[in-house]
């Protein structure tokens, strides 16, 4: 995370906290989890996007950066590195894990931003734990699904593999799920609920 935001789950936090800027640290080991002096730090602006997707891309572009930063400053042989009280704004928040509980769907409740948050925040790693046609399931690659309505949780329609879940103010494609156990694989949620997809309109 940038730099102060410490914990072993902060991206996630930050999806689900709608933060509209993060960045990483390349701090100096110690023995207090990410409280190190600071070498360099990278900020981004956020997308709305899976956990997955940014890690892929502007974590990746933005720790890259940092690291070549931090090379060459170590390399120059005299950069003392920084306490986190000499980085401007920025302020020690400790993120703890953040659990199935903390991103739980309330179907009834939340309206379509929040559910796309609490997935995006458990995409691709654990995979948010919700009830769907009546089971238990992880689900995944989640995305607004214009011109869907129903009652808040049910399944109304299916686009190809998505299956399309109403929530209170819309509804949303959720494109791939997981069943609960050891053994199961994710799969496009459309063959997760084979059978109730069957029935199903096509939606485009």
């Amino acid at each position: 995370g940038p730099p102060g935001d410490r914990g072993p789950a902060a991206l996630d936090w930050a999806i689900l906290n709608g933060e509209r800027e993060w960045g990483v640290t390349v701090l100096q080991a110690a023995e207090e989890m990410d409280a190190g002096p600071i070498w360099a730090w990278r900020r981004f602006a956020m997308r709305d996007a899976p956990k997955s997707s940014l890690y892929r891309h502007e974590v990746t572009e933005a720790a890259c950066a940092a690291v070549l930063e931090a090379v060459g400053k170590f390399d120059a042989g005299s950069f003392e590195p920084d306490s986190l009280e000499n980085i401007p704004g920025a302020q020690d928040v400790w993120r703890g894990p953040a659990r199935q509980a903390d991103r739980a769907i309330d179907w009834q409740r939340d309206d379509t931003r929040t559910v796309l948050r609490r997935i995006n925040s458990a995409d691709g790693m654990p995979g948010l734990r919700s009830c769907l046609c009546g089971e238990d399931a992880h689900l995944f690659n989640a995305r607004v699904a214009a011109g869907l309505a129903g009652a808040p949780g049910e399944v109304v329609a299916r686009s190809g593999h998505a299956l399309g879940v109403a929530t209170r103010d819309g509804a949303v494609w959720i494109g791939h799920a997981k069943q609960v156990g050891e053994k199961q694989v994710k799969l496009p949620a459309s063959r997760v609920f084979a059978d109730e997809a069957g029935s199903l309109p096509e939606h485009p």
